[in-house]
């Protein structure tokens, strides 16, 4: 069931959640278990209900989407983040490229991606790592600090953050490349009624 935030104050961290079937209902500080203080009308949540079928109460309220490091943001991968693709792929990991497909499924589910790392340094990626309901973006100072990378000039620090769009985070994975590209394939489906 999808749930939306109602309303909110960032004053108080008290606001209201709604879904197509119940609600709006109240929440607090207490069920905010992430502090989360910028939530906006109409942004999915996860919600945790406890108690009896008619009299429900609101345990927990975490954004469907974890907020990321302000300046992280890759413009290359702008459109690919919005369409959130739940699957990933490693096509290929060598020390000149790193392949990666994203999509739903396969090629006859619907439109895909493919991103290619120039000369990546510190990804150790194969086909077993699991990166889907990924986020491509920048790493931050931070977390470059924190996961010891050197990034040497000509390259930038990139993060492949999984699990993202259900609560928390899962593991982010941090490498450098020289350059990323990023090609869109629209999905065709006469191609593949043929």
């Amino acid at each position: 069931m999808t749930w939306r935030i109602h309303s909110f104050s960032r004053a108080s961290g008290r606001g209201t959640v709604v879904s197509p079937h119940l609600g709006p209902w109240d929440f607090g500080p207490a069920e905010n278990p992430f502090d989360t203080r910028d939530f906006e009308v109409g942004e999915r949540v996860l919600v945790e209900l406890d108690g009896p079928k008619h009299a429900y109460v609101v345990r927990a309220v975490v954004a469907e989407r974890q907020r990321q490091p302000e300046g992280t943001e890759c413009e290359a991968f702008a459109e690919l983040n919005r369409a959130q693709p739940p699957d990933v792929r490693v096509e290929e990991s060598s020390e000149a490229t790193l392949r990666l497909w994203l999509g739903d499924c396969c090629e006859a589910c619907g439109d895909w991606w493919t991103v290619r790392f120039t000369n990546p340094s510190g990804a150790e990626l194969d086909e077993d790592t699991d990166l889907d309901s990924p986020l491509l973006r920048y790493a931050s100072d931070g977390e470059v600090a924190e996961s010891g990378l050197s990034v040497l000039d000509g390259r930038r620090a990139y993060c492949i953050v999984t699990g993202h769009g259900s609560g928390r985070d899962g593991p982010r994975v941090f490498f450098t490349a020289e350059r990323v590209e990023v090609e869109h394939h629209a999905h065709d489906p006469a191609a593949w009624s043929r």
